[in-house]
């Protein structure tokens, strides 16, 4: 998909989340699952085409979509426990080992309200079925870089 395909109209609409970075980062771990799909897309088309973000819009409204409707969720289930642990992580330079209790009560509102656990070692061992095509390439790519190290 190349730029011209892209009418101006379109992207004039295109609204931003309005939400800043400690929030996302305090449910950055929820997000990464809730928006899987959405997230993946976009970074095989990202890599598709030469990491050109104009060839990617619209998968990159898909991404702000799913992430705007994510975070109305955790704001309208897990206000509170959210407020908290992202006011300790702003207070505390992000960094997040300080703030292990508030983490903890926003995981288990996580957990119980919207169905999302932290734990999420599953991420990288499934494979989605638009993915099927990866491993012939990370074959080649290993194999690539097994004969360059042989060098």
């Amino acid at each position: 998909m190349s730029c011209e395909k892209i009418e101006w109209e379109e992207l004039d609409g295109y609204k931003d989340l309005g939400i800043t970075s400690v929030p996302l980062m305090a449910a950055a771990d929820h997000l990464g699952q809730a928006c899987r799909e959405a997230n993946d897309r976009f970074m095989l088309c990202r890599s598709d085409n030469n990491s050109d973000p104009r060839a990617c819009l619209r998968e990159g409204k898909v991404v702000t979509n799913c992430t705007k409707q994510f975070m109305d969720k955790v704001y309208k289930e897990c206000k509170m426990p959210m407020a908290r642990y992202a006011t300790c992580l702003d207070l505390n330079t992000r960094l997040y080992n300080m703030c292990r209790a508030t983490q903890i009560e926003f995981d288990q509102c996580m957990l119980e309200k919207v169905g999302i656990s932290r734990d999420f070692t599953w991420y990288m061992d499934k494979q989605p079925a638009f993915m099927q095509t990866w491993p012939e390439t990370l074959q080649e790519l290993g194999s690539d870089v097994k004969n360059i190290l042989k060098h």
